[in-house]
């Protein structure tokens, strides 16, 4: 597998271009996207669908300048795929040709079934693990749907439905509601009911541009939109403004400029969706077909998906930040271990060793960027790059424990900006401690056999070298709960 790889997606409403660099075997992460809003598809629908000749020009200059990308960042490999305004046009191969002879890049037209299919893959392995749901990715000509069951994607289907294709057929015509509607009505009947599902996992630029609305709307926390969340119905009223709105109206509701031509057509077919799927909750996908493409690329022999205990985003970032990767290794160990042992005192549920065993492998990635004020890097790190394979509570509490280890304890304070998204304070500071204790008894990075037992409000630490220095540490650190500590 080549070390750097560019990945080109041509829709109907943009061309873009994602890098992506290999740290090890399957862990990555992106160093360049472009994007251009070239509209290969613009005109095309009132003409049979044949490309016109302004937007083969925009769309071969953006993929002129692709290339000198990829030729800058020495990539060893393209993958070009193109969708439904290729697929669609008479003169598609006479453009495919151009741009193969003259920039040397060789576009390939996906079926829209594939297409539904690369978007399934690069969601299922960048969001935390879901079980039953319907990906819906609106584009600019056609939208693409898969079914997922117990984890596993058995079914896609494409229609003819998009945003481009929307607003020349029938909001540039000034056509009605109800003549929309109707036209969506046809397509959508088309679904089979097993694509019905409660929960929608939203790829694409509508649904992630409604995401961000969302979150500035409810002033979000955290401004990574993949990963978020929502329950469809309490913002219902938001689609439907939008669907009925003008241009000065869209602008008012916060919706970005690119978007004003595209976001109610794109939201008119959402909802068209969500109704006739009677949705309950939707999770926004940052990942879609070019990742897709690339992960099909990469797990070509392990059907296209990570094992179950692969993270992407932590693998990529202990491949590259990580300094000290057995001792992080041996304070997770050490510090579950004591969670286990003082489980009679914390009393904290059992599922807060993932987030804590997390805290432990990255505590130190800050040292990358400087000795000083290393927490507080980590936490950037990962409040910034923890999102492939973690929910967003799980980011922030393992970000917050990066921070705070180190300190006496956490206050009220500290934690405010992001106390929607986090558990009760007493749990974050047991959490914290746990970590700081952990990384105290290696104070030596020594990594020395212990064993741990508790009785009688006593922690007793056995071990086989004398541990001046985590004395010392230990002494300083404040525990949030009244018991010894004794080292043997």
């Amino acid at each position: 597998m080549a070390k750097r790889t560019a990945i080109i997606d041509i829709g109907s409403n943009s061309a873009r271009m994602a890098i992506f660099e290999k740290s090890s075997r399957f862990a990555f992460h992106l160093i360049n996207e472009t994007k251009s809003r070239v509209r290969i598809g613009e005109g095309a629908y009132n003409y049979g669908g044949i490309l016109q000749e302004p937007a083969l020009k925009r769309a071969f200059s953006a993929l002129e300048e692709f290339s000198y990308i990829i030729h800058s960042l020495k990539c060893q490999k393209t993958i070009c795929i193109a969708t439904s305004a290729l697929r669609d046009a008479p003169n598609a191969s006479a453009f495919i040709a151009k741009v193969k002879d003259e920039l040397n890049i060789h576009i390939k037209i996906i079926q829209g079934m594939q297409e539904a299919y690369y978007g399934a893959v690069g969601s299922l392995n960048y969001l935390i693990p879901i079980d039953n749901a319907v990906t819906i990715d609106i584009g600019g000509g056609s939208t693409e749907l898969a079914r997922i069951e117990h984890g596993k994607i058995v079914d896609t289907i494409s229609l003819n439905i998009g945003t481009v294709r929307l607003k020349e057929l029938y909001f540039d015509k000034r056509k009605s509601l109800e003549e929309i509607r109707a036209f969506l009505d046809k397509e959508i009947q088309s679904i089979p009911e097993q694509f019905a599902s409660s929960m929608i996992i939203g790829i694409g630029g509508t649904l992630r541009s409604l995401s961000k609305m969302i979150m500035e709307k409810i002033n979000y926390p955290i401004k990574t939109v993949h990963g978020f969340e929502y329950a469809i119905e309490e913002y219902h009223s938001l689609v439907n403004t939008i669907v009925t709105s003008d241009v000065l109206d869209l602008k008012n509701l916060g919706v970005r400029k690119d978007r004003y031509d595209t976001m109610r057509e794109g939201c008119f077919i959402f909802q068209e969706l969500y109704q006739r799927f009677n949705a309950k909750h939707l999770i926004t996908s940052g990942a879609g077909v070019r990742e897709g493409a690339y992960l099909c690329d990469l797990l070509r022999s392990c059907h296209h998906r990570f094992s179950p205990n692969f993270k992407l985003s932590l693998r990529s970032l202990k491949d590259r930040f990580s300094i000290y990767e057995k001792d992080d290794l041996y304070v997770k160990r050490i510090a579950t271990q004591l969670f286990d042992v003082l489980k009679p005192l914390h009393n904290i549920d059992s599922s807060y060793k993932f987030e804590l065993s997390i805290a432990s492998e990255l505590s130190n990635i800050g040292l990358k960027l400087g000795f000083y004020q290393s927490n507080l890097h980590g936490f950037y790190f990962v409040i910034n790059n923890l999102n492939y394979g973690f929910s967003h509570k799980q980011k922030i509490l393992i970000a917050m424990l990066i921070k705070y280890h180190t300190k006496k304890i956490i206050s009220y304070e500290e934690m405010d900006a992001y106390k929607t998204l986090l558990p009760d304070i007493t749990i974050i500071n047991w959490l914290g401690f746990l970590l700081a204790l952990a990384k105290a008894i290696n104070r030596d990075l020594g990594r020395g056999k212990i064993t741990l037992s508790y009785e009688n409000h006593t922690l007793c630490i056995n071990a086989e070298k004398n541990l001046f220095l985590a004395k010392e540490t230990i002494k300083q650190l404040l525990k949030p709960a009244s018991f010894a500590i004794i080292i043997k």
